[in-house]
């Protein structure tokens, strides 16, 4: 991701703090950050556990078993505690594709802060970060669908429908629940690739609304979010 001039890195901080107050106040059903002690800690002795467990958001612990996996996702559990979790947020789901840098760079904000926030931040399967990361993405592109067919720009819509319609297939949310079934966190998706087809901005308004994927500014064209 291209880097910010101090200046336009804070500017963009001053907007993402202003429209905070929209933000969504819940995730999905399932995947939920789990609570650090749920992870055991390599075992370094006296002070030292305690530098080591803020040096990286890595910590190299997957779940322990299938019910982990259900219930925090699948993985490494990542420490939001840690001084490079932006970074290694970005790095993790650098794959998944939004429509501008602007886009990106606020969602990923807004995960950073919403995870990180809590004085003893949980930690968080890097599966549950790169699917909510997804969600993002699907709304941003929306929303560029949305300002395309506003526009009359035919060729633009279709690009952006093409994503929009090919998000089965991301790694991210192929690799939980191909099938959008048994409770998928997105079992929404199927409804906004049919409001993508039939060109309903509507409908997919309706479709999107179901989930907390719409983070403020990422589709004001479809009055989700401030402008």
């Amino acid at each position: 991701m291209p880097a910010f001039h101090p200046g336009e890195e804070a500017a963009l901080w001053r907007e993402i703090t202003a429209t905070a107050v929209a933000a969504p106040q819940s995730r999905w059903a399932r995947w939920r950050p789990v609570a650090a002690g749920v992870v055991a800690a390599v075992a370094l002795g006296g002070a030292g556990a305690a530098t080591a467990s803020v040096i990286s958001a890595h910590t190299g612990r997957g779940p322990v078993d299938t019910e982990d996996v259900e219930l925090g996702g699948p993985g490494e559990r990542l420490d939001p505690a840690a001084p490079d979790f932006a970074a290694v947020l970005d790095t993790t789901t650098a794959d998944i594709a939004f429509p501008s840098v602007q886009a990106r760079t606020r969602a990923l904000a807004w995960e950073t802060d919403d995870l990180s926030s809590d004085p003893e931040p949980s930690l968080v399967s890097a599966g549950a970060v790169r699917l909510w990361t997804s969600g993002h993405a699907l709304c941003a592109w929306s929303n560029t669908w949305a300002v395309a067919l506003r526009d009359g720009d035919d060729d633009a819509a279709k690009r952006s429908a093409a994503v929009i319609l090919s998000a089965r297939t991301w790694p991210p949310i192929r690799d939980t629940d191909p099938d959008l079934a048994n409770q998928s966190e997105f079992a929404w998706l199927p409804d906004l690739e049919r409001a993508v087809r039939d060109r309903d901005p509507s409908a997919a308004k309706d479709a999107l609304s179901t989930d907390g994927s719409c983070l403020p500014g990422l589709a004001p064209q479809l009055g989700l979010g401030p402008r």
